[in-house]
């Protein structure tokens, strides 16, 4: 579309086509996402882009009765400008009556929004001038390193619009920015090459401090020119960097509402979530609040106003992570979805939890993801380091492997903390004993 106005015209148009017919509930929400981005190969740019889109997701529901027993039949479909909405209307009401749920209400008028800053001011105003200074900034750090050269790179400064509506006179709305950066380091060391793959979003410019990233990644590429597989065996594991990012997540799956009224989660409001526990105890908040979160945001799909929830604390089952429909199916309190996961620490410092004994401490895996109902956790090794005696020998490959529920009852957290994309909270997670295919 070619202005504000006339997309506020286009999205009013698909209200009163929907305000139009009797139906049970509506909800709509437009997004407008631009991102400029810029590609390079080396240091050089090999091109540029500037990408708009928009489009309006509708979801409809119907009241049916169905054996007596009222149910909800559901459908959406997504517009984009210049579609009939009256025609994707007519086809998403032919659908809605195919998928039966029960029944629910979505958020009403008045819900308290946390007024929350989610854009970077310089790179809303000036997106192209932070493209090529985040490209200044690749390349000034990866020339003060010795055998290491920028392979290629890509750079995204990402706006976001996004205004809510449903049928009960909800509205919402908010803008965000992200920067995202990927790029591949290659590494020449003792005859053997290798290359380090790093990838970092943030809200603002100023936490995205590629520099020091570059740096670091360049040890790892450097160093995994020359690292071996670990010997097999059972080892403490310390995870950290990347790892982070997944560690929690089957505790977050078997929290979520939907998991409690599907009937596979094991977790029980007041009861402990890891049995007898030795080590440090859990306390997990889910915080949308949380400045620069990837997550954070004042409302969640459905317009349900968010603020931060203890899911667990202390070790003990709190409440459910429910949105509004699966807080009306278990009658609790409505809360949201987990947002950026908040992980309080403990009192081990990083070096103390390296110390103790042969420790390997992993940092990045090729693939890293807990089984939501059993907990069970796999990942080839990217980057890590076998620690002992105050030496640290790197190593890649091999296989960890363990049951996350029986390692937690043991864990450590570290006392240092460190912000992520969604995730805040110990820098070091030690467990102690996980089983490593290696050598």
């Amino acid at each position: 579309m070619n202005s504000a106005k006339t997309t506020t015209d286009y999205l009013d148009a698909v209200v009163q086509e929907l305000k139009a017919v009797d139906l049970f509930g509506w909800e709509v929400c437009r997004v407008r996402e631009t991102s400029n981005q810029l590609y390079l190969i080396f240091d050089q740019a090999q091109s540029q882009r500037r990408v708009e889109a928009e489009k309006i997701y509708v979801q409809i529901y119907l009241k049916i009765e169905q054996d007596g027993k009222d149910l909800l039949g559901e459908s959406g479909w997504t517009v984009n400008p210049g579609d009939d909405p009256a025609a994707g209307l007519a086809q998403t009401l032919e659908r809605a009556p195919l998928a039966l749920n029960p029944l629910f209400h979505l958020p009403g008028p008045g819900q308290p929004y946390q007024r929350l800053n989610l854009t970077d001011d310089y790179l809303w105003e000036q997106p192209q001038e932070v493209l090529w200074r985040v490209r200044d900034d690749l390349n000034q750090a990866v020339k003060g390193i010795s055998d290491v050269c920028l392979a290629s790179s890509e750079i995204y400064a990402n706006q976001r619009e996004l205004d809510f509506r449903n049928h009960t006179g909800l509205e919402g709305s908010y803008k965000a920015t992200e920067l995202k950066t990927q790029f591949a380091l290659l590494a020449a060391a003792e005859g053997q090459e290798a290359e380090s793959l790093g990838l970092r979003q943030v809200r603002n410019y100023q936490d995205l401090q590629i520099s020091d990233m570059v740096r670091h990644y360049a040890r790892y590429a450097l160093e995994n020119a020359v690292a071996e597989p670990p010997p097999s065996g059972a080892y403490p594991v310390v995870f950290g960097e990347e790892a982070l990012d997944a560690l929690f997540n089957h505790l977050s799956a078997h929290a979520s509402a939907q998991a409690v009224f599907q009937g596979w989660s094991r977790f029980q409001t007041g009861k402990p979530v890891i049995s007898n526990p030795r080590g440090d105890l859990l306390t997990l908040t889910s915080d949308p609040w949380l400045p620069g979160g990837m997550k954070s945001r004042p409302f969640d799909d459905q317009g349900l106003a968010l603020s931060p929830v203890t899911f667990i604390a202390d070790n003990i089952f709190q409440q459910p992570l429910a949105d509004q429909r699966y807080a009306t199916y278990l009658q609790v309190s409505p809360t949201g979805s987990l947002t950026n996961l908040r992980v309080a620490p403990g009192r081990a410092t990083l070096a103390e939890m390296l110390e103790r004994g042969k420790v390997l401490h992993l940092l990045r895996f090729s693939t890293l993801e807990p089984n939501p109902v059993t907990g069970a956790l796999s990942g080839e090794i990217r980057t890590g380091y076998l620690r002992h005696r105050g030496e640290a020998l790197p190593i890649k490959g091999g296989s960890v492997s363990g049951l996350l529920d029986e390692a937690f009852r043991y864990v450590t957290l570290s006392r240092e903390t460190e912000q992520r994309e969604a995730y805040w909270g110990p820098v070091g997670v030690r467990f102690e004993e996980m089983n490593l295919a290696g050598s």
